[in-house]
């Protein structure tokens, strides 16, 4: 078998990189990110300059009231909403260089995104869903599906493959939720408010998933979150209040 200069190279990096050189990977780079928003004649200050930079192996939760930017941020580092000045770089890529089909592209290729609330085809079910932005991407089903069960095993709910979304509880939807965020093998998965309609039993195990996910499969992590009771979990935490980083602490 001839071995390509590509795949050269690639085998020199991954014998180079070191598990404490991927630790320290920097994955993207927030630099003097503001946000304006116009009320009425005024301009609210949604983001006041955030300087933060996000590495490989982060679980990284952003903690605040509600109103404080944390929102604003992730959307903004998703590439949904955009800044009133400042860059965000995803692997030395500046997203805003790009137009908005393009960082539609990126982000679906590149970036699995949690709701608070699962959007579903309410007629597929859960493989189907899971599988369906692979598809959309030109995957052929039968690879896509391929896949979804993979992610489904990932996720710890491979029984659920044949089930409707609406026969699911809230706990099991969330987890085919991140199954779908993932399907794509994203670099980054980014939840917003992930248990805000949870019981406290089911968001208790939706984070002890993201933690699996970060620990066990290596898989960066942003997570938005309003409870207190989160503010404990994850590596590595940053507190937000109007529109600025207030305090930022690294667990573990």
């Amino acid at each position: 078998m001839v071995t390509t200069d590509k795949e050269s190279r690639d085998k020199k990096e991954m014998k180079t990189k070191t598990p404490e050189s991927i630790k320290h990977e920097k994955i993207i780079d927030i630099v003097k990110l503001k946000k304006d928003f116009p009320v009425g004649e005024n301009l609210v200050n949604g983001l006041r300059g955030v300087e933060l930079k996000i590495h490989a192996t982060d679980f990284l939760v952003i903690f605040g009231p509600s109103g404080c930017g944390k929102s604003t941020l992730l959307n903004i580092i998703a590439g949904i909403d955009t800044p009133t000045s400042g860059n965000v770089f995803v692997r030395d890529t500046d997203i805003f260089a790009m137009d908005e089909d393009e960082r539609a592209k990126f982000r679906a290729k590149k970036m699995g995104i949690v709701h608070q609330m699962p959007y579903w085809i309410k007629s597929l079910n859960v493989i189907e869903n899971v599988s369906l932005p692979l598809i959309i991407e030109g995957e052929k089903p039968k690879m896509a599906k391929m896949r979804a069960r993979d992610i489904l095993e990932e996720i710890g709910i491979p029984e659920l493959a044949n089930q409707l979304p609406s026969q699911l509880s809230g706990g099991q939807q969330q987890r085919v939720g991140i199954a779908r965020a993932l399907i794509s093998n994203p670099w980054i998965l980014m939840a917003d408010e992930p248990t805000g309609n949870l019981d406290s039993t089911s968001a208790d195990e939706i984070i002890a998933l993201f933690d699996t996910l970060n620990r066990k499969h290596k898989r960066t992590i942003i997570m938005v979150t309003h409870n207190q009771s989160y503010w404990e979990m994850g590596t590595r935490r940053i507190e937000m209040k109007d529109g600025l980083i207030v305090k930022e602490s690294y667990h573990g």
